[in-house]
């Protein structure tokens, strides 16, 4: 389970991330947080309480570590945090967004008018 302490025992990391990402991912940890907590009062017998509750901690650590710019990663947070990449990768269509832009951008390219990325 996610450490409550985000700088507790373990190899710390220091995050580095920018004001608009930290934004970004405070709201999205907020959210995610509030819905997890939903569902444990709405269905306390119809889910996994447990594992609700495992993801709630690990949101309240991810949210402590935002603050203090620093986390021990364990698994519970490695997990969490791929699984939600991977969930907002296909709510954007992300990889469909990809193809088109380096489409986009391979053609710009050979047309001169700027190079692939």
């Amino acid at each position: 389970m996610a450490d409550q302490n985000p700088t507790g025992s373990g190899a710390a990391v220091a995050l580095e991330l920018p004001a608009d990402q930290v934004g970004f991912l405070r709201s999205t940890f907020e959210k995610a947080r509030a819905g997890v907590k939903d569902e444990l009062e709405e269905f306390p017998d119809q889910l996994d309480p447990k594992r609700l509750e495992r993801e709630e901690a690990v949101y309240r650590c991810l949210l402590a570590a935002l603050d203090a710019q620093v986390i021990v990663p364990d698994r519970d947070i490695r997990d969490l945090v791929a699984d939600l990449a991977g969930i907002v990768d296909r709510a954007n269509e992300y990889s469909r967004v990809m193809e088109e832009h380096e489409a986009l951008h391979g053609l710009l390219a050979q047309l001169g008018g700027g190079v692939a990325r």
